[in-house]
């Protein structure tokens, strides 16, 4: 199972460190976007690591894509680990 199961994403969730770091990565991103945008920058590369990078760092990622999406962002989201596993 990974970060992208329901049963891996409901014990992520009942983890107050995984909010608080998901807020203040979205906090700090939310703060540099703007200026980013304003300067014509074409992309924005988020990485979130992990130890084995198939549970919280997939979770987080997606969360955080989520949350900026629903505000109208392009959000490509990529699983580099997760991909290496399906080779």
């Amino acid at each position: 199972m990974t970060g992208l199961d329901k049963p891996v994403a409901a014990f992520l969730d009942r983890h107050t460190e995984v909010h608080n770091f998901i807020y203040q990565t979205r906090s700090y991103l939310e703060l540099w976007l703007p200026m980013l945008e304003t300067n014509n920058r074409s992309y924005l590369t988020v990485a979130i690591g992990c130890t084995g990078g198939k549970h919280r760092s997939v979770y987080i990622a997606e969360q955080l894509a989520d949350y900026f999406r629903s505000r109208g962002k392009n959000v490509q989201s990529r699983h580099r680990t997760l991909e290496k596993r399906k080779s």
